[in-house]
This record gives structure tokens, sequence and C-alpha cells, in this order.
């Protein structure tokens, strides 16, 4: 039986953390749209719950007076954010750099928005440090899109895939 090297372990194991997370953001995704939480009021109200009792009082504060005011705009944004750009495109490995990116900037918001809350902080983190990894290891190039982007250009100018 053949032994697989470090490279190629390391590509599978990130390429499985990749459709982990993007099944995860899929799954968050589909439990929203059924809570109704992409609806303006439904974003406006579930930002309002996530946010009681919130430390970070500039952050609490920017949500309070700039994003629920703007519910529309980003109720329609992270809907399509987070299951296209986090679900979809980490689920199939297609511009897996800049989906983890974005994935780690969600979660880095989520993060920020629940410091002071009953969530525990580790969830968030673990998901930064997942994204991040699966964005910087260029994860799509194993079981994704991204490796076949990489076969008719290998060296792209901005690390997209």
């Amino acid at each position: 039986m053949p032994t697989l090297d470090i490279d190629h372990r390391r590509g599978y194991m990130l390429a499985a953390l990749r459709i982990l997370i993007g099944a995860i953001f899929i799954a968050v995704w589909a439990e929203n749209v059924s809570k109704g939480y992409y609806s303006p009021d439904g974003y406006a109200d579930f930002l309002r719950s996530y946010t009681d009792g919130a430390s970070l009082g500039f952050y609490k504060a920017f949500i309070d007076e700039f994003v629920i005011p703007n519910a529309a705009v980003f109720a329609y944004v992270q809907l399509i954010l987070e299951i296209v750009v986090m679900g979809l495109f980490l689920l199939v490995g297609f511009l897996t750099p800049i989906a983890g990116i974005v994935a780690a900037g969600f979660s880095l918001n989520l993060l920020l928005a629940s410091l002071g809350t009953s969530e525990w902080p580790g969830a968030y983190l673990m998901m930064i440090a997942i994204t991040v990894a699966v964005a910087v290891g260029q994860a799509g190039r194993t079981w994704g899109v991204d490796a076949l982007l990489v076969k008719r250009r290998p060296r792209p100018r901005l690390p997209v895939y």
C-alpha cells in the first residue's frame, strides 16, 4: 500500500476542512432562512437579540446605529455572501483564498458582536483559524474547482485560487 507524502496529507486535510466549513455555512444559511433572519425586520431583531449584553460598546453602537437602520441592505448582503461565497465557494473549492478570507472576516464580526454575551468565543476563534488556514493553504487546489483553474494558469497574478 503506497504511503502519502506530507504535502498530499496536508492538502487532503485542508480540503476536508474546507468542505466541512462550507457545509456548515450552508446549514446555518438554511436555518436562518427558515427563521426569517434575512428579511429586514428579522435581521434587525436577530441582531438586537444577538448583541444584548455585548461588552464591546463601540461595536454594539456600530451595529445599533449603522447596521440595524440599514438592515434591508445588510440582510441581503449576508444572504448572498453566506450561501454563495462562504457556503458554495468553500464547499466546491472555488476562489478558495477569497472565500476563506471573507469567511474569516465574517467570523471575526460574529466574535466581536458576541463578546460579553452567552456565546462561547472559542467557536468563532476556531472558525477564524480554520478559514484562514483554508485560504492561506489554497485548499481548493485539492478536490476543488481551483485545481482545474491552476491547471489552466498555474501562477495567477493574484493568489485567488
